[in-house]
């Protein structure tokens, strides 16, 4: 069994693999002392033979002690990490690691596929793979909850918006203006991206998945895959890939 550990800005993700199946997951606060926790528990749980483990916050080492005594392969997810893919970014050492792990995924759930992914966490990301082979660059954009606070953060009198209250017209109230307003905006930039992706590489794929995907999937009018397991699913097939390897 393969353990994945994914850890986020604000959320630390659990999962555990028996091959490519997904058998179980857990999540919590990007917290040291509650997601050594979570792992430690899902050590006792299950009988763990390998690891990856990837982390945009948390650093390595402070985890290291809960997964040291994991018997098979221990991945730290770098820039140095082999990949089962080409990766083209020009600075491969400031790339997210949860956006190069969403890619790899990309390409496990459409083999042999161009892909658009979508990451819609803190942030908003769109990466391309070309071809399920290759990595090509992507952008960033602000996330949900990082537009409400700048909008709050940045002016005066406008109130922070936490459970945004949109409606199908202009908003009546200033909740439901900041509302529309960045919920609408991201949809249309979503949209745009897809529209532009789409124009540019037929028979395309394109794949929604973080924190806020299940919400703005219900509110896009695109035909799109939801997938909000893609960065574990992608973690697992590295993992494999790194198994595989050594052996």
């Amino acid at each position: 069994m393969n353990l994945i550990i994914d850890i986020g800005n604000t959320t630390s993700k659990l999962a555990i693999y028996d091959g490519n199946g997904l058998i179980f997951s857990d999540k919590t606060e990007s917290e040291i002392i509650t997601t050594v926790k979570m792992i430690r528990e899902a050590l006792e749980s299950f009988s763990i033979q390998n690891c990856i483990m990837s982390s945009v916050s948390l650093p390595y080492h402070q985890v290291y002690a809960a997964i040291k005594n994991i018997p098979g392969k221990v991945v730290k997810l770098t820039s140095e990490t082999p990949i089962p893919i080409i990766n083209r970014y020009s600075t491969p050492e400031t790339l997210g690691k949860d956006r190069l792990a969403a890619a790899v995924g990309a390409t496990v759930i459409f083999p042999g596929s161009s892909c658009l992914v979508i990451d819609a966490g803190t942030a908003i990301t769109y990466d391309y793979i070309k071809d399920g082979r290759e990595y090509m660059g992507g952008n960033i954009s602000p996330g949900i909850d990082i537009r409400f606070k700048s909008l709050h953060d940045f002016t005066s009198r406008l109130p922070l918006i936490t459970e945004p209250q949109t409606t199908d017209t202009f908003g009546l109230s200033t909740a439901e203006a900041l509302s529309n307003g960045v919920i609408n905006g991201i949809i249309h930039e979503i949209e745009g991206y897809i529209c532009q992706f789409e124009k540019k590489n037929v028979n395309s794929n394109i794949i929604l998945t973080g924190g806020s995907s299940i919400y703005l999937s219900k509110k896009l009018k695109n035909t799109i895959f939801a997938e909000p397991n893609l960065v574990t699913i992608g973690l697992n097939r590295i993992l494999n890939y790194n198994v595989l390897k050594e052996n």
